[in-house]
């Protein structure tokens, strides 16, 4: 076994279990059916939304009567047909952009997308580098090196007695 070997199950392995969560996830995603209730949109969006008065939590996870309120409201809002956007910003021109736990726009897309990228990149980087490893062709001495090493040897010989 080269000493590279363990490397390569490993990385075999990481790339099996990457395959099988992204596959999990297409399955879950295509399993979706319709379009959503409004109780999901409305639970969706409260998980967007951030708890003013807790330290991280969002409206869906604080207990907080602010919360709860503004639950409720979340919850009227997407019954009277307002879309996910037209709540998002109504509690953006209220609270300010901090109210949403996940950021929008260029800063939010480089925020999520770019960790991403990175990781990705880094994994590629790897993978090319243990397939260098594992392409280098082994030297073989032919027969010109044999003759090199053994008139070396006679020298060396010669010279040492």
């Amino acid at each position: 076994m080269s000493p590279a070997a363990p490397g390569r199950r490993a990385l075999r392995r990481v790339l099996a279990v990457l395959v099988l969560v992204v596959a999990a996830g297409s399955l879950a995603v295509a399993a979706r059916t319709g379009p959503p209730t409004a109780a999901e949109r409305a639970h969706a969006l409260e998980s967007q939304l951030r708890c003013p008065v807790c330290q991280g939590l969002s409206v869906a996870d604080s207990p907080s009567s602010t919360a709860r309120a503004i639950a409720d409201d979340v919850g009227r809002r997407v019954a009277s047909g307002e879309t996910d956007e037209q709540i998002r910003q109504y509690y953006v021109s209220r609270y300010g952009p901090g109210i949403l736990l996940a950021p929008s726009g260029m800063p939010g897309v480089l925020a999520v997308g770019l960790p991403l990228v990175l990781v990705a990149g880094a994994g590629v980087g790897l993978a090319v580098a243990l397939g260098r490893g594992r392409r280098r062709a082994r030297r073989v001495a032919d027969g010109r090196d044999e003759e090199l090493v053994a008139r070396l040897r006679a020298a060396r010989q010669g010279g040492a007695t």
